[in-house]
């Protein structure tokens, strides 16, 4: 079959795997031959450069920095990864420090791109070799941290809206923009430095409250101009512009990326005093998302003005970067902001994640293959966050609901619950994550039915191919461990629930091991991005 000729998405056939410890086992062990495989493949398909090469493809999205960054979280992640049955994990961290180049990359600092994340970036050399240094406990460069601080302050001076090439684009997304530069910063500061190093960073972090400030005023400012063209209808509290035209609401280039970075900041950032207190805000653009979500039946529009599919695709487009997954990965940050839910949660948010989730479940198993900004693993990772929030957060949410009950003055507690449970969310994620073993290029050509999907642009990529698709795998086997932990610590203390595993150390141990979507932002800080 061309790949002119695949479909958006196949309709899902997949049965939800049963949530019991045995099939945890099974699935933990097989996802763990997977990434073992998989890891293999990459070190052969993506081998060490001596240099940037002339593409200038220089950032995390697609670029080689991709594929050393899956080395280096694989490296984090290895207690979680190892098994007996089937050999010592490789020497993710000698595989990662190959990868990394010692200097550049030589390109032009353009002030419309200063994430890490996208091409062109000059800042995703030393983002990697100041994560590999901080991993290792190895020396830090200053040059490193200098370019860190230069592209911050230009950043910093940066309006709502740029120029670039002969088009106006925003400048606060993730992939691009101030969105992307945050999370890269708050995953920096996750480390632990020495003295030296510390004093150095220091001045960087402390721009870290203007980043902020600097993106809100563009949402409200995005605002601003939406509602002057095309008046208050589904004007979002604040917006951030694409262009002079669109408003992306997607993860990777749009509202809900730039809102999970924003709640991935200390509390006390984003609410210091009374005059900066930007939860309002936050929340009020959250429930307005919600309510979109829910006038389209769980589909997340690509941008508003919504202009509806194109003529290129009959449907709404299911992916993180543009539709309903990236939307849940939102709402999994969301829910697990304690400051935010006990005082703003409202229902419309669980009924849009319960909509959504049918979405992604009935129309995730895109052609496009397994990747994650597009595919198979990239849809299901929200679900995976959202388990951790429905199963973990019990206590937390029956606050969050009590105090929306007594600021509502509602009667009926029935229209606080939903049925939403972590088996929900669990059961179809690894139904997910097991069928990504039949995309390109990891699959086996013998595999029946696997040339239905076809093979990514960029096949070894950490968004696109085969380097996020084993990163997914990897943050599933450690989600997987914390549950199993949580079934065990239920058996020999039947009388606490799910949510009191979040206080064991064992526990907490595991929860350290957690990634979360390379390049988005999870709830909390983690020390790599």
């Amino acid at each position: 079959m061309s790949t002119t000729d695949l479909p958006q998405y196949y309709r899902n056939s997949l049965t939800p795997v049963s949530i019991s410890k045995e099939s945890l086992e099974n699935t933990l062990e097989e996802l763990q031959i997977a990434i073992k495989h998989g890891a293999l493949l990459l070190q052969e398909g993506c081998p060490p450069q001596k240099d940037w090469g002339k593409t200038h493809n220089t950032g995390l999205y697609v670029g080689f920095p991709g594929v050393a960054l899956t080395f280096l979280r694989l490296d984090h992640q290895v207690k979680a990864l190892s098994n007996s049955n089937i050999g010592l994990p490789l020497d993710f961290r000698h595989l990662a420090n190959e990868r990394i180049l010692p200097h550049g990359p030589d390109v032009p600092f353009l002030p419309e791109r200063v994430s890490p994340f996208g091409s062109h970036s000059v800042l995703v050399g030393p983002l990697m070799r100041l994560l590999a240094a901080a991993q290792s406990g190895g020396s830090i460069a200053e040059a490193d941290i200098e370019c860190l601080r230069n592209v911050v302050q230009v950043a910093l001076q940066n309006g709502p809206i740029l120029q670039h090439g002969d088009r106006m684009m925003g400048a606060d997304e993730v992939l691009y923009g101030r969105a992307g530069l945050l999370w890269a910063v708050l995953s920096i500061r996750a480390h632990k430095y020495d003295e030296r190093a510390a004093g150095l960073l220091a001045p960087v972090f402390d721009y870290v409250p203007k980043l902020i400030d600097a993106i809100i005023i563009g949402g409200l400012r995005g605002r601003e101009d939406y509602t002057a063209k095309h008046g208050e209808k589904d004007a979002l509290r604040m917006m951030w512009h694409w262009d002079d035209e669109r408003y992306y609401l997607g993860a990777v280039h749009g509202t809900t990326g730039i809102i999970a970075a924003l709640l991935a900041c200390d509390r006390g950032e984003l609410n210091d005093s009374a005059s900066r207190n930007y939860l309002p805000l936050i929340a009020e653009t959250i429930t307005g998302l919600c309510k979109i979500c829910i006038a389209h039946g769980g589909h997340l529009p690509t941008s508003l003005p919504d202009r509806g599919p194109s003529a290129r695709r009959s449907s709404p487009l299911v992916q993180i970067c543009h539709g309903s997954p990236g939307f849940l990965a939102l709402m999994a940050c969301a829910r697990r902001n304690r400051p935010l839910t006990f005082d703003y949660w409202q229902p419309e948010w669980d009924i849009a994640i319960r909509l959504a989730s049918e979405r992604v479940w009935e129309e995730g198993l895109l052609s496009k293959g397994g990747g994650v900004c597009h595919g198979i693993t990239g849809n299901a990772w929200p679900l995976l966050l959202l388990h951790d929030s429905f199963q973990y957060d019990e206590k937390e949410m029956k606050v969050a609901k009590r105090n929306y009950m007594e600021r509502t003055q509602a009667t009926d507690p029935r229209s606080v619950e939903l049925g939403l449970t972590g088996d929900y969310f669990l059961s179809k994620v690894l139904s997910f994550m097991l069928q990504a073993r039949e995309t390109p290029p990891y699959y086996n050509p013998a595999t029946p039915g696997s040339e239905i999907y076809r093979l990514p642009d960029h096949p070894f990529s950490l968004t696109e191919g085969l380097a996020g698709t084993v990163c997914a795998w990897a943050d599933t086997c450690v989600a997987i461990r914390m549950r199993m932990e949580s079934m065990y610590l239920c058996e020999v203390r039947p009388n606490r629930s799910s949510s009191s595993s979040k206080t064991e150390p064992t526990f907490q141990e595991l929860e350290t091991l957690q990634l979360g979507i390379p390049t988005l932002a999870y709830h909390r800080p983690v020390a790599l991005p």
